[in-house]
């Protein structure tokens, strides 16, 4: 899957391991209990994702997904102090 709008979609539950989901808004999907280790992530909105009840584990995301999840997990991401 690449390049899709799934808005409102339910994943809760699913097995998508090793999955291919680039470039999709997953912004309004409902993730619980879903495994997307191993899944190729990169491009696609993950603001919907909870990485306490989604397995990640070796799944791709880039730079700016990395951002959100941490976020989602509680923690402030900054730049570097100066030295």
């Amino acid at each position: 899957m690449t390049g899709t709008r799934m808005r409102e979609v339910d994943l809760v539950g699913a097995r998508a391991s090793g999955a291919t989901m680039r470039h999709l808004d997953l912004s309004g999907a409902w993730f619980h209990e879903t495994d997307l280790s191993g899944a190729d992530l990169r491009g696609s909105d993950l603001s919907a994702v909870d990485p306490r009840t989604v397995e990640l584990a070796g799944a791709q995301v880039d730079v700016t997904q990395a951002v959100v999840l941490v976020t989602t997990l509680g923690l402030r991401v900054r730049p570097d102090a100066p030295g």
